[in-house]
């Protein structure tokens, strides 16, 4: 699970019950396999145990050293064979099989059996942090070395899906003989790379594995990660090429990179909006939170923080994932609306209403402005924070807050896990009770029908238009910086791509 920080929090159906397709090739001849590449990121992975996970690079990253089952597929609408080559969900027993593809080893050349891959279920279903969304499995068999069984309480067609969010990654059983903190300090996998040297928040390289089951790819022979956090150097670096490509470059920014080296997500499976603080005055009173959404003019809002490259908010969950559908809803704006819904709350002009946003970046301190200027419109007395990180986290998870402004995100191919996210945090650290949303992700996560799964989406979709846990504004694009050297890059709506299958031409 992962919440975005650009001023909050830093924090993620029946997909193909049989066996699925193999990755596809990018354009051009992989047997001209060889090179490298140097790929800047704004934040460093949260290390390699995935119970860590927090920051969207370390989603991306794992599955590159540690394979999971499944992987999804480069446009992200599906999943596909990873470290098993079939599947069968069978809905009477309760049971997802997975076969394991033949020869299977990890990277030190050690046999990788099923027994591997129970014990690695076992560690997501132990997870703190995220063993909540695994809730339906209550155990494994390993009936052979190339089978296992996931066993669950419910036909949950959430569960197949979610093994493709990219934490969901097999070991070795008992970590090799190995403590947990010890094998994670330096992990063993099985995916197309290995881990070359690392530097945490400075630089990650990663070189082919050898024993990978395909040996066609990776097609690259080593990837390089270089973490730089300030943007203008970032654009520096990428324009001088000393680097090949930028993750996310900032939406501000968009215009210093030549069209043709861009590639744009758009929308992304993001939400961005603001977090409400419910269990305190006045974010405790419904229609002071409505005030609040009716003051935001979606459209300004989207064109003056994101030069354009956002879609207004038609909705609470993220769109461009399975399951996703509005509910019809709509998000008006309007100051005489949003004034006379200001003045049936408890809210007193005069009384200050912080709004916490994060200080380290351009883009946020403007978010933050924009929106205080849109609340100030309506006769709300914001007092705007800009504050360094880690003080706005701790801020958001102690609920000293009134406001913040925040985005959150799918990391899998199913809008199942945001809402085990809302669930997780208590609609997004808002205090409402989630009786609503939690039934809603029960029933969509047996849903084996679009039609079952948009009824239970639009429920929950329902549900936050009218209770307002957390207010959207926009679905954000997302923007990588690619130069001409790259090639095969496919990068998901949730912002995930197979590196396996980069070249560089």
């Amino acid at each position: 699970m992962r919440i975005k920080i650009t001023a909050c929090l830093l924090l993620a159906m029946t997909l193909a019950a049989g066996g699925c397709g193999t990755a596809e090739p990018p354009a051009g001849d992989p047997s001209g396999r060889g090179g490298s590449l140097t790929i800047l990121r704004a934040a460093d992975i949260d290390g390699w145990d995935p119970d860590k996970a927090i920051q969207l690079a370390t989603f991306q990253t794992l599955p590159q050293v540690m394979e999971g089952l499944v992987r999804p597929s480069p446009d992200g609408a599906s999943i596909q064979p990873g470290l098993a080559e079939k599947w069968t969900l069978d809905a009477k027993a309760k049971t997802i099989t997975f076969t394991l593809r033949k020869g299977l080893t990890f990277s030190d050349g050690t046999p990788l059996t099923s027994k591997d891959a129970a014990f690695s279920v076992g560690l997501w279903r132990k997870g703190l942090s995220m063993g909540t969304l695994y809730g339906a499995i209550t155990g494994t068999a390993t009936p052979d070395d190339r089978t296992l069984v996931i066993k669950m309480k419910k036909a949950s067609t959430f569960t197949l899906a979610w093994l493709g969010n990219g934490s969901s990654i097999v070991v070795p059983k008992d970590f090799g003989g190995k403590s947990r903190a010890d094998f994670f300090t330096k992990p063993v996998g099985a995916g197309p790379f290995v881990v070359s040297s690392y530097q945490p928040g400075q630089r990650l390289v990663l070189e082919r594995n050898p024993r990978y089951h395909d040996p066609a790819r990776p097609y690259l022979d080593r990837l390089v990660y270089d973490v730089v956090a300030d943007p203008n150097q970032q654009l520096l670096r990428y324009q001088s090429r000393q680097a090949d490509a930028i993750e996310a470059v900032p939406l501000d920014l968009a215009a210093q990179i030549p069209e043709e080296e861009r590639v744009l997500v758009h929308p992304s499976a993001t939400i961005h909006g603001i977090f409400v603080n419910a269990t305190k005055a006045p974010g405790d009173d419904i229609h002071f939170r409505r005030a609040v959404s009716l003051a935001i003019d979606r459209a300004r809002y989207a064109q003056a923080v994101f030069g354009g490259l956002a879609a207004p908010a038609t909705g609470g969950l993220p769109p461009r994932v399975q399951g996703s559908v509005g509910c019809g809803c709509t998000y008006e704006t309007g100051i005489d609306k949003a004034k006379a819904e200001l003045a049936k709350s408890s809210y007193r002009p005069g009384t200050k209403v912080e709004l916490v946003v994060d200080a380290t970046t351009p883009f946020s301190t403007r978010a933050g402005e924009t929106a205080a200027a849109q609340l100030r419109a309506i006769g709300i007395d914001v007092d705007l924070q800009k504050l360094e990180v880690q003080v706005l986290v701790d801020r958001q998870a102690k609920g000293a807050y009134h406001l913040s402004l925040g985005e959150v995100g799918s990391v899998s191919p199913t809008v199942g896990d945001i809402f085990g996210l809302i669930v997780a945090t208590g609609g997004l650290y808002s205090g409402l009770p989630m009786k609503t949303i939690e039934d809603a992700f029960d029933r969509l996560e047996v849903a084996r029908t679009d039609e079952e799964r948009g009824a239970a989406v639009r429920v929950a979709e329902t549900w936050i238009h009218d209770n307002l846990p957390y207010i959207p504004t926009a679905f954000p694009d997302r923007l990588f910086a690619v130069s001409p050297k790259v090639k095969g890059l496919k990068v998901t709506p949730f912002l995930s791509y197979p590196a396996d299958l980069l070249q560089a031409g």
